[in-house]
């Protein structure tokens, strides 16, 4: 027996030190479970508690209008340009005006310990773990507290993070506002009932056409209701519910003591008489202008990623924060760009299944400061809505060519004005020359780069791209110029198929995936007015609180655009080809030298003209809100947009002339063939003119001029024809012999046909059509060394970019005009 007892002892002992062992490991693992959590806590959510729970609670509940103030750009003067009211979908209601009814039953259906708990029910999230750990019914573990948190944040996952985020936001926000009555009042007017609804003021008006405190019982119970899932509780799509819903709150306040059994009986029993919709819309108030609109939308935006708050919350900063907002706008510019855009006579009236055609128009200065925004003809409807200058993405066409092409490979030393390409599609396509020129035809010989852009090339536009390559391009657009965002590096569709703007077509024609917006195309070319650097596009400067504090600061970027200021320079010189004797020869202002490019996109689905004066980039665009065709209209339309606005625009103005830079270039002859330094034989062949040159790359190699066609710095494909492409594809192409072009056929000054095709524009197969050349209606002739048609001498001392006369006693000759030949 003794031994069985020894025994018996033995095993308890051993048993007994088991189990101490696994409580040490217990309690240690809880120990190192609790101060992983603590470090969690301390390491990642405590940091952000005060702050965030501070800007959550940023403009709740101020309800102080805001404004927006201009300043005169000549005096400096702060006006008042506009007073913000709140949007139309949210109204704020101070807490005292909310009917007890009401509250009580958000309280007794949503959070029944509310006045009793700090931010979180305890019992209620345990249930809610339980719930989530073994399973079974519905259990939400949210407080009323936690719920507005959730609608201030917008953070709506399910994680663990957020949840647990939420518990200790809900903590400090009720330890940082210690109202009850007050936190009720922001969770009432952050709900959202549906409808483009927010907010309990709002919904009264919207579904009872009443103010909040004539509510009765009733419509208390109901708008409680709705906000639990407001898509299966919507009044008009399912009464049905919403009444069943309505009859649970009720059922609820009885049973918590809110109100009596005679009431709870006379308000289920309640016939309700919903307001309609469109009635209150008829209510809605005046309209913002597209500038407001647009200051609207960027304000909110920046305070969402400076401040880290939600849209709601940003929403209520911008309405009803007290936010004295300073604007960019000119009113006097912003003025003119409304009058003439509520003109029906400024733009084609081609109706199309009751369509007009629509347009939208830009203007900044030089630093991307927006001084006026139209986003559509005619009178603005409504708050907050579409505009086609900042909202709407269309296709480019030719006009994206100096931000893309020739800008770039400019800076990069690639090409300068006076470099020559060759006239020469790149490769073939399905049996087919690309790109193809708006003519149809290509003659084979050198053009000088300036040239080519004025009348907007395609196959030179290519080249140069192939030069630069479509990468680099690319990243410039995106990483330098403002165009992140709408530029396509690489997108999945649901075909299967995959689509990218990193390639020719697209970077070199302008014929993008998704497009981009009349703003960016602004802001983009207001870099060649300002030493090359791009500012953004700004519609605000700075943005301060009701006290006087700065919540935001706008300055205009010094880091961005193009590296070399000799770029900015050079692209002038070849713009000002545009409308001296280029494709937009109509956009021209007495006393103001202009500059600018063109675009038509594939079919006629989209027309612009961005241009240049020394003190404003203004781009605008014209296309029907759908892909209809622009009969017989291209980019030199737009462009008398343009005109139009730009000429009031500079009313009183004269002699700005575009900043030239004369200290950083001189002017020297070089070969139009081969752009390198003229010899004797190039002076025979008459093929030298005078070029401004950045004073590190003046052409120091001497030409050896024996019949142009040789110099072929890109590459390209000879064609058999210069009027047509071979129509048999099964014969295999022989290489024709190399030989001069015939001068008869080619302007000896720009290296283009000097007949055109007759249909004008011609879809080019990487997707857009790009009408190059087009008819001087001004009857002008190519100033060489004579006043600019703008009215001003070029200020750089040397003639026309297309060509000038040779300081060494030949004059070059003239471009012959093309009658026919439409832009692109």
């Amino acid at each position: 027996m003794a031994t069985g007892k020894r025994k018996s002892h033995r095993f308890g002992h051993g048993l007994a030190r088991v189990l101490l062992t696994l409580l040490l490991i217990g309690v240690l693992c809880g120990c190192f479970c609790g101060m992983a959590f603590a470090y969690y806590v301390h390491a990642y959510i405590n940091p952000s508690i005060e702050e965030t729970v501070s800007e959550m609670s940023m403009g709740m509940g101020l309800d102080l209008n805001s404004f927006i103030y201009s300043v005169d750009p000549e005096t400096g003067e702060e006006k008042l340009y506009e007073t913000l009211k709140g949007t139309e979908n949210r109204i704020w209601v101070d807490g005292d005006q909310i009917p007890q009814n009401l509250k009580n039953a958000v309280v007794a259906i949503e959070d029944q310990r509310f006045y009793q708990h700090k931010g979180v029910d305890w019992k209620r999230t345990l249930g809610a773990v339980q719930t989530w750990l073994f399973g079974g019914g519905q259990y939400g573990g949210s407080t009323i507290t936690q719920q507005l948190i959730k609608n201030m944040t917008q953070e709506d996952d399910y994680s663990v993070k957020r949840k647990v985020n939420e518990i200790f936001r809900a903590l400090a926000f009720e330890k940082e506002i210690d109202d009850k009555e007050r936190i009720l009042e922001m969770y009432l007017n952050t709900i959202y009932l549906g409808r483009n609804t927010y907010g309990v003021k709002t919904a009264a008006a919207t579904y009872f056409g009443k103010e909040i405190s004539d509510l009765d019982l009733a419509e208390c119970a109901i708008l409680a209701g709705i906000t639990n899932n407001p898509s299966l509780y919507d009044p008009y799509t399912y009464p049905s519910n919403i009444k069943k819903r309505q009859e649970t709150i009720l059922e609820q306040m009885l049973k918590q003591g809110m109100i009596t059994q005679a009431e709870h009986d006379a308000a289920v029993a309640e016939e309700l008489n919903y307001r309609s919709v469109e009635l209150y819309n008829q209510d809605l108030s005046e309209p913002y202008t597209y500038f407001t609109d647009a200051v609207i939308k960027d304000v909110i935006k920046d305070l969402m990623d400076q401040k880290g708050v939600s849209q709601l919350v940003a929403s209520n900063m911008v309405n009803s924060g007290g936010l004295k907002i300073y604007a960019t706008i000119d009113t006097r510019v912003q003025q003119i760009m409304d009058e003439e855009y509520n003109n029906a006579e400024n733009f084609p009236n081609y109706e199309r299944d009751g369509m007009l055609p629509e347009s939208a128009m830009v203007i900044t200065d030089k630093q991307g400061n927006i001084r006026g925004i139209v986003g559509g003809r005619g009178e603005k409807k409504g708050k907050l809505s579409f505009s086609r200058a900042t909202d709407a993405k269309r296709q480019p066409g030719s006009s994206i060519k100096p931000l893309s092409t020739y800008g770039p490979a400019m800076d990069k030393g690639i090409i300068v004005p006076t470099s020559s390409v060759y006239d020469k599609p790149l490769k073939e396509v399905d049996g087919k020359m690309w790109p193809r020129n708006d003519s149809g035809r290509y003659t084979g010989g050198a053009m000088v780069v300036k040239t080519a852009l004025a009348h907007s090339v395609n196959t030179v536009a290519v080249q140069i791209m192939n030069m630069l390559t479509p990468q680099a391009s690319f990243d410039f657009l995106t990483q330098r110029l403002g165009f992140q965002g709408s530029l396509v590096a690489n997108r999945q569709n649901a075909d299967g198929s995959v689509s990218s703007d990193i390639d020719l077509a697209p970077l070199a024609l302008g014929g993008l995936t998704d497009g981009v917006t009349v703003r960016q195309m602004a802001g983009g070319f207001s870099a060649f007015i300002n030493d090359g650097v791009f500012g953004g596009t700004r519609t605000y400067t700075k943005v301060l609180d009701s006290e006087g504090n700065v919540v935001l600061e706008n300055n205009p970027r010094t880091d961005l655009g193009f590296e070399n200021v000799r770029t900015a320079y050079y692209m002038l010189e070849c713009m000002q080809g545009t409308t001296s004797f280029g494709t937009a020869t109509n956009a021209t202002i007495p006393g103001v030298q202009t500059a600018g490019k063109t675009g038509t996109t594939s079919a006629n689905y989209d027309i612009w003209f961005c241009g240049l004066t020394p003190k404003y980039s203004g781009a605008v665009w014209v296309g029907y809100d759908k892909n209809y065709t622009l009969n017989g209209l291209y980019g030199r339309n737009a462009a008398a947009i343009w005109t139009t606005i730009m000429r009031r625009v500079h009313e009183g103005d004269s002699g700005l002339v575009f900043d030239s830079h004369p200290q950083d270039f001189v002017n020297a002859s070089y070969c139009m063939d081969s752009g390198l330094a003229p010899s004797g034989a190039c002076r025979s062949a008459g093929r030298v003119a005078t070029g401004r040159f950045y004073k590190d790359q003046v052409p120091t190699e001497i030409c050896k001029h024996q019949g142009y066609q040789k110099y072929n710095l890109s590459g390209g494909i000879d064609v058999p024809d210069e009027t047509k492409e071979p129509d048999d594809k099964d014969k295999p192409e022989e290489k024709p012999e190399e030989k001069p072009v015939d001068p008869s056929t080619v302007d000896p000054e720009t290296g283009l046909p000097s007949t055109t095709d007759p249909e004008g524009g011609v879809t080019n197969p990487g997707g857009t059509t790009d009408p190059g050349g087009t008819t001087d209606p001004g009857g002008t002739t190519d100033p060489g060394g004579t006043t600019d048609p703008g009215g001003t001498t070029d200020p750089g001392g040397t003639t026309d970019p297309g060509g000038t006369t040779d300081p060494g006693g030949t004059p070059e000759p003239e471009p012959e005009p093309s009658p026919d030949d439409p832009e692109a």
